[in-house]
């Protein structure tokens, strides 16, 4: 009985020929790969065309389940922004008792710019460690997601970073052009075969359900 359940689980790379359990080797373009040779395996099938939307048997995210995540990272981001801002503003206005032109002239545009710098400070701290640490925000974790790279990996530091950036900053921080370059990524996403979106192209990187990993 042993010796047929060793033949029913045992798998051969293709690539090294080393014989290993099923759990140990994923499937690419019909072919059993070991995790060693993944990664070269991958760059020449992707290179000769030959792989198919979803080489390592993902599926990805859509354009309204990622619209989701954010969606809930924005709430659970707002409310306990907007719970600062109410309990902190009263206690300032009756310790300062500042007059009126103090508060358009100084008080009012200091309060402001640093406001925008902490939350975009904490935004960014959140977004980076939880796609370093756990591959997706909660938004994202919520709808059974996770962000890896084009071949599998883990995200490093400077893609947590990058994508943080292409987001927050390029794509939908910039007065006027945001709009165009959202609707842009918007329609990148919808058409895209791997659901890349503006990001992920320069990123390299794929939004897939979690069900989907190998």
């Amino acid at each position: 009985m042993s010796q047929e359940t060793q033949v029913q689980t045992t798998l051969w790379c293709s690539q090294c020929g080393r014989g290993l359990s099923q759990s140990d080797l994923v499937q690419i373009a019909g072919n059993w790969v070991c995790a060693e040779c993944k990664p070269a395996y991958l760059s020449r099938v992707m290179a000769s065309g030959a792989a198919t939307a979803s080489p390592l048997g993902w599926h990805y995210g859509g354009f309204w389940i990622r619209f989701g995540a954010r969606f809930i990272d924005g709430l659970l981001f707002v409310v306990p922004v907007i719970v600062f801002l109410a309990i902190l503003i009263p206690n300032l206005l009756r310790t300062k008792q500042p007059t009126p032109d103090q508060i358009n002239g100084v008080l009012m545009p200091f309060a402001i710019l640093t406001f925008f710098l902490i939350t975009f400070l904490a935004g960014a701290c959140y977004e980076i460690l939880m796609l370093k640490y756990r591959s997706a925000t909660l938004g994202k974790m919520a709808c059974g997601l996770k962000v890896v790279r084009s071949d599998g990996r883990s995200l490093n530091w400077g893609v947590c970073f990058g994508r943080f950036f292409m987001w927050n900053i390029v794509t939908s921080g910039i007065p006027y052009l945001n709009s165009v370059l959202m609707l842009v990524s918007s329609i990148m996403l919808g058409v895209d075969d791997q659901k890349r979106a503006l990001h992920d192209r320069v990123c390299d990187t794929r939004v897939i359900y979690k069900q989907s990993v190998a």
